[in-house]
């Protein structure tokens, strides 16, 4: 019995009890070295299953690094593509640019010769309204408002005397030259000859001035007397300014400078 719970204990099943012809030591100590046996062959097996556990941790390890290595890839993969896709980006901005830039430049030729092609219109009508005035030709000159009386002329004859840099006039009036100088479109050509520049004085006076002289009422204001004999005398504003006197001198009453 002790020897079947000997065996029991080292995980030796159906072994038989020594017999009366085996000694009891030389029984116990096969047995007991069975048992070393398989202890050592225990050891054997925990150091096998350590190192095999050693060895699943360095795949689990190894797996890890590659699960790690392919997740970097592919964002570093992401990451490409999306550098290629904006690289694409920009190159087709870079791609735009020039062919919007080109009609840019396209459509400001078209407006420059659009633009040209209108100037030579207008120049074309311009010389068709007005045309080319000759030194000795008559032009009519519009008077200021300002410069002139109510009832004056709206216009002034002058001469064309020189004609400066190709563009503008220098015109003459019976009561003397113009001062200033003149552009083709501040007149009226004539179409026939009414003064000669013979006839014109040198002397320069401004347009005001030349109404003044020019004038039947005395130019730019009214000239009217309060004479009451009969404006005989040069006392009269009118008769000294060799004007005549008008409706608004003297009450209506009798007058010699009518």
């Amino acid at each position: 019995m002790a020897g079947e719970a000997l065996a029991e204990h080292v995980g030796i099943r159906g072994t038989k009890e020594p017999s009366d012809r085996e000694p009891a030591d030389v029984y116990y100590e096969s047995v007991i070295a069975e048992r070393n046996e398989l202890r050592k062959e225990n050891d054997d097996l925990i150091y096998k299953c350590s190192e095999l556990d050693a060895d699943n941790n360095l795949l689990r390890i190894e797996i890890n690094k590659k699960e790690k290595e392919k997740t970097d890839i592919r964002e570093k993969y992401k990451d490409d593509e999306t550098l290629a896709n904006e690289n694409l980006e920009i190159r087709d901005v870079e791609n735009v640019i020039p062919v919007r830039t080109q009609k840019i430049n396209q459509h400001r030729e078209e407006s420059h010769i659009g633009l040209q092609k209108q100037a030579r219109k207008m120049k074309e009508m311009s010389n068709k309204q007005m045309p080319t005035v000759l030194i000795g030709q008559t032009v009519k000159v519009k008077i200021p408002e300002v410069d002139r009386s109510k009832v004056d002329a709206r216009t002034l004859l002058a001469v064309v005397l020189k004609v400066v840099d190709g563009k503008f006039y220098r015109l003459g009036t019976k009561a003397g030259t113009l001062s200033q100088l003149f552009t083709r479109n501040q007149f009226t050509l004539c179409e026939d000859i009414f003064l000669k520049s013979a006839i014109i004085p040198e002397n320069e006076i401004g347009i005001r001035q030349a109404v003044l002289q020019l004038s039947l009422t005395g130019g730019q204001g009214l000239i009217r007397c309060d004479c009451l004999k009969k404006c005989i005398t040069n006392r009269c504003k009118c008769r000294a300014k060799n004007v005549l006197c008008n409706s608004r001198c003297h009450s209506s009453q009798a007058c010699t400078n009518k």
